[in-house]
């Protein structure tokens, strides 16, 4: 084996070296980048030589740059991510409607409802007392901008939900070019060894997508990736399909993949936050609809009995409540002539009654237990379900982001295990490379003074 071979060999260890520091410098350059994966230098023996009956070696060569990740694994966190994502989402917009219902400040709907009635129940010492007449009318006014109160903070949170679900769908669309783009980068290289920066900006895309859709991804040993949003491809390979929001015949927002043939609704089968979006608005909208039966129900009523009575003129009575079923929400108002003149409220039994006469006013109050409002219950039951079924909604919504923010938690660190920089283990593989180059610049030296000698001699 000659000086020139020994050169050779010197410069392949630089060349290792040299590549090791640069990785290094990589890995601690991104420690602290999201969706990094820590690199390491692959090095390998140089295929030997046989010379004078000897195998003599040649140095080192550097086979690749190993990714170090999990393919099965990071499978299971873009899904786990779009489970936590949806129901955090659900959580957080279910409580802020909650809010709505106002129970435990003392003005909520229930309180409203009791207190109304409670008005009804004082004016019976004396039919004929405007004070009490003014308390019950303005009992009756304050739980019909209680109603409407509570309906309308709910059909503004669809709204808003709706208005949501339209502005993710720009980048959505975008991540999904995106991701196509890289995988044609990508090419068929291999998930570890094929361009790390790439796969890691590609895999931290899609890890987005499993967050704001729910997508699900199948990775293949290869290094490409295929994206599924509710259960249909939107990128295959390099090819990529593209989002659309677009309004029902009830006017509700509706998402649909592109296909060949059209498009495909996937609004029912969406995860991350915009399936918890979706699933919280179909929730409000079904306690919406809860309250507009509650409030037709409690007009209709309260209405035809007040009809049976008499004002202190003698005159039949008028309507107490109306709902609007045009206006976004429920929306149920006080009749105004009634709420500027308490006279008008039709407590007394008979025409000519005599300024003590309450015996509409004893039926008007026993509408809270006789009453049905449908299903055979009563006001007061009607707004209970609807209360329960809020808090029980938002209590499963809780609960099920604790399990998945869990899970999602042992996941990440199962992957922080394998992908995640750690800064002390760089900086002694730092030291292990410049120790290396030193070494490897040595064996150049050295051999370049024994050529220069050799030359001398010559």
């Amino acid at each position: 084996m000659g000086v020139l071979d020994s050169l050779a060999i010197g410069r392949r260890a630089l060349g290792a070296a040299s590549a090791g520091v640069n990785v290094v410098s990589q890995n601690v350059a991104n420690a602290a980048t999201p969706g990094y994966s820590r690199r390491r230098v692959l090095q390998q023996t140089a295929d030997p030589v046989r010379r004078r009956g000897l195998w003599l070696g040649t140095g080192v060569n550097v086979r690749g740059i190993n990714r170090a990740s999990d393919r099965l694994l990071g499978v299971r966190v873009v899904a786990a991510t779009g489970a936590d994502a949806q129901a955090s989402t659900i959580e957080t917009t279910l409580s802020t409607a909650q809010a709505y219902f106002n129970e435990t400040s003392g003005t909520g709907l229930s309180e409203a409802y009791s207190s109304f009635y409670s008005s009804m129940s004082e004016l019976t010492a004396n039919p004929s007392d405007s004070g009490s007449r003014r308390q019950v009318v303005e009992n009756a006014s304050t739980l019909a901008q209680t109603v409407s109160r509570t309906g309308k903070g709910l059909a503004d949170g669809i709204d808003q939900i709706d208005g949501t679900v339209g502005d993710s769908i720009d980048q959505i669309n975008s991540d999904l070019s995106a991701i196509a783009s890289l995988n044609a980068s990508i090419g068929k290289q291999g998930a570890n060894t094929g361009p790390g920066d790439l796969l890691d900006r590609r895999d931290e895309l899609i890890r987005g997508l499993g967050e704001s859709a729910g997508a699900t991804v199948e990775l293949d040993a290869n290094g490409q990736a295929n994206v599924f949003i509710g259960g249909f491809a939107v990128v295959m390979g390099k090819e990529s399909r593209t989002l659309s929001v677009a309004d029902d015949s009830s006017g509700l927002a509706q998402v649909y993949v592109s296909s060949d043939s059209g498009k495909m609704r996937v609004t029912d089968s969406l995860g991350g936050e915009l399936g918890g979006l979706m699933s919280s608005r179909s929730t409000m909208d079904g306690w919406l609809s809860q309250l507009d039966d509650f409030a037709t129900n409690l007009a209709s009523i309260v209405n035809a009995q007040h009809a049976l009575g008499f004002d202190t003129s003698g005159n039949p009575g008028g309507d107490v409540f109306s709902v609007d079923p045009s206006s976004p929400g429920t929306t149920l108002t006080i009749d105004p002539s009634l709420q500027a003149d308490p006279n008008l409220l039709a407590v007394a039994g008979a025409a000519t009654a005599d300024p003590g006469d309450g015996d509409n006013l004893t039926a008007l109050m026993s509408l809270k237990s006789s009453a049905t409002f449908g299903s055979g219950t009563t006001g007061a039951t009607a707004l209970s379900s609807l209360t329960t079924s809020v808090g029980s909604e938002v209590a499963a919504a809780t609960s099920d982001s604790t399990s998945s923010a869990a899970q999602l938690s042992d996941l990440q660190t199962q992957r922080d295990a394998i992908s995640k920089v750690d800064t002390d283990e760089e900086a002694i593989k730092l030291i292990e490379f410049q120790t290396a180059y030193r070494a490897a610049a040595r064996i150049i030296s050295a051999g370049d003074q024994m050529l220069q000698s050799l030359l001398a001699i010559g």
